[in-house]
């Protein structure tokens, strides 16, 4: 039984960690983009 529990475990954190990076790297190429615009923008001025 604790078996199946500690891999269950390992199971969820490897996954929510996996998750986790995804959506770091979304907003990592968001980040990117509106820095891009911003130097857009004041190039322009």
């Amino acid at each position: 039984m604790d078996v199946i529990i500690g891999i269950a475990i390992i199971l969820i954190v490897f996954f929510s960690s996996s998750i986790i990076e995804k959506r770091l790297k979304s907003i990592e190429k968001q980040n990117t983009r509106v820095i891009e615009i911003l130097e857009e923008i004041r190039d322009k001025k």
